[in-house]
């Protein structure tokens, strides 16, 4: 196998990090919300660094429900 094909079949197994990607919409809109409102700035960046947190285990989560689907299809 040659460089691109080990990609390409990384790629197809990872699903293209389509869940992490989904995650961190959500998360970004969160952190949007909370610099829009007005708390102070430490605030700010505390609820910022927690919401960061848990995107490995979120993007974990949603993945099992979306390989089943797409094993369906």
């Amino acid at each position: 196998m040659n460089l691109e094909e080990l990609r390409m079949d990384c790629a197809q197994k990872q699903k293209k990090g389509v869940h992490i990607i989904l995650v961190s919409v959500i998360i970004w809109i969160f952190v949007l919300y909370v610099h829009l409102t007005s708390l102070p700035i430490l605030t700010k960046n505390l609820l910022t660094f927690c919401a960061t947190a848990p995107l490995l285990p979120i993007s974990y989560v949603i993945s099992k429900p979306l390989n089943k689907i797409r094993r369906i299809h």
